[in-house]
C-alpha cells in the first residue's frame, strides 16, 4: 500500500505496509526476462515427443524426470544459459524443445539415424543445467556448476536415473550418456569427448544451430532500430549486418 507523492518535481512513492508477495500473486514477466513463446504449450509439446519414444527403457527414464512434479517446475522456470543465449525464464525449456525439433527433421531425412536415441538425448542433453545454474532472479553458476559443469552433471543425471530402472541396458545408457557428454563437438568448447556417433553427430549439429540462431535473434531485437551494421560478435567472430529489404 502506497501513495504517489511529489517530491522536487519528481513522483515517488509514499510506501505505507508492504509484504512479500506469494507465487501467484504476481506476473514473472512483469520482473524477470522470460521467454516469449507460451511455457505450458511448449512443455505439452515436449511431453509429446516423450511419449512418441517407444523403447521402454528411454521412455521411464525420461518419465522419471519430466513427469516429476518438482522437476518439471525447476525445468520451465530455468535459463539456458546466464549469457549467450536463452537468458532467461523458460530458456532451457524453448531451447530444448528447439533442438529436439531440429533432431526430429533429421529423423525424418536420414533413415541411419536412431530416433528413440537421438530424440531421447535431445531432450536431456542440457539436463544438467537444473543444477549446473540457480534460479531467477541470480541465474548465476552453483558450486556444482563451477566444479563440474552442465554436461558432466547431465551424464551423471542420466546414470542416477538408469540405475533405479530395472534391467536398463548398460550399452544404451553409455550410448546415451555418449551423446550428451559430446554434443558441444570440440574438446575446447567443454565436451569431454567428440562425436562418435551419429547421433551425437545430430545432436551436436541441433544444439549448435538453435545456439546460433538464438543469438542472432536476440542481437538483432536488442540493436537500435535502422542499424545495418551491428558491430564485431564474438561468438561469431565477425562483424555482423541485418539482412537488406529487397521487398
Amino acid at each position: 500500500d502506497a501513495d504517489v507523492t511529489m517530491f522536487m518535481g519528481a513522483k515517488q512513492l509514499n510506501v505505507k505496509r508492504i509484504r512479500k508477495a506469494d507465487e501467484g500473486e504476481y506476473i514473472p514477466a512483469d520482473y524477470l526476462p522470460v521467454s516469449l513463446k507460451d511455457v505450458k504449450q511448449m512443455y505439452s509439446e515436449l511431453l509429446a515427443f516423450i511419449a512418441s519414444v517407444k523403447n521402454p527403457y528411454l521412455k521411464q527414464l525420461l518419465d522419471s524426470y519430466f513427469q516429476d512434479p518438482e522437476f518439471a517446475k525447476a525445468f520451465q522456470f530455468h535459463s539456458a544459459a546466464k549469457s549467450v543465449h536463452h537468458g532467461f525464464v523458460g530458456g532451457l525449456l524453448e531451447h530444448t524443445l528447439s533442438v529436439t525439433r531440429f533432431c526430429d527433421f533429421m529423423v525424418k531425412s536420414y533413415p541411419i539415424l536412431n530416433r528413440d536415441l537421438l530424440i531421447t538425448a535431445a531432450i536431456l542433453h542440457d539436463i544438467g543445467k537444473t543444477k549446473e545454474l540457480s534460479l531467477f532472479p541470480q541465474n548465476d553458476y552453483t558450486n556444482d556448476g563451477q566444479l563440474l559443469g552442465h554436461i558432466m552433471i547431465g551424464a551423471e543425471m542420466v546414470h542416477d536415473a538408469a540405475q533405479k530402472i530395472d534391467g536398463f541396458p548398460q550399452e544404451l545408457e553409455n550410448q546415451l550418456k555418449h551423446c550428451i557428454l559430446a554434443h558441444h563437438g570440440e574438446l575446447e568448447y567443454g565436451s569431454p569427448k567428440k562425436p562418435a556417433m551419429v547421433e551425437a553427430v545430430a545432436l551436436n549439429l541441433a544444439d549448435n544451430a538453435d545456439a546460433k540462431m538464438e543469438t542472432l535473434t536476440e542481437l538483432f531485437d536488442a540493436a537500435p532500430a535502422g542499424n545495418e551494421w551491428l558491430g564485431y560478435n564474438r561468438f561469431f567472430e565477425s562483424n555482423i549486418r541485418r539482412t537488406g529489404d529487397f521487398s
